[in-house]
């Protein structure tokens, strides 16, 4: 017996499952550098699904002037295409879930294909960013985290810069 390899599309592969990638409606949200689509399918859980969502990164000015968490929900990350950057910040003060410990303690991670990361349940962060090529990163977190598990903090007036090492990522505060 020979089987003939498909392309993988919606429509061919609709009778076994869901497939992830960039959405051909518009973005839920944007921001520089990055396009947001949240929600396309959902991860079946005893309690509530979890929402895919997708990033499509581009080359940007490599600061951030936001930050957010959610307290209830677990976030992963997993690069789909290219390299990016993912500043996170500790889970402190769960008491007063808006209030964010100073941008001194956030650090900034590579995530490459093939890796992923899970961000504990109210570890502060943004959207991942890319870094000299466009990426693209599949996002898992609960449904309606968005709408009711999170928790936004600005500071628009004193960004942060990351700045490229040879070996590793740091910040620029």
């Amino acid at each position: 017996m020979e089987l003939h390899v498909q392309e993988l599309t919606a429509e061919a592969f609709t009778r076994f499952g869901v497939i992830i990638e960039q959405p051909v409606r518009s973005q839920d949200a944007q921001g520089p550098g990055w396009s947001w689509w949240g929600e396309n399918a959902y991860l079946d859980s005893d309690h509530r699904p979890y929402g895919i969502g997708y990033l499509d990164l581009v080359p940007a000015d490599l600061t951030f002037d936001w930050a957010e968490r959610h307290m209830h929900s677990q976030e992963m990350l997993i690069p789909a295409q290219g390299d990016c950057l993912v500043y996170v910040g500790p889970s402190l003060y769960p008491e007063e879930p808006g209030k964010m410990p100073g941008v001194e303690s956030v650090e900034v991670f590579r995530i490459r294909p093939g890796q992923a990361a899970i961000l504990n349940k109210g570890v502060w962060h943004g959207a991942p960013l890319a870094i000299r090529e466009p990426a693209k990163v599949i996002v898992l977190l609960l449904k309606n985290s968005g709408a009711e598990d999170c928790y936004v903090v600005r500071f628009e007036e004193d960004p942060v810069r990351i700045r490229l090492d040879q070996e590793k990522p740091s910040r620029e505060v």
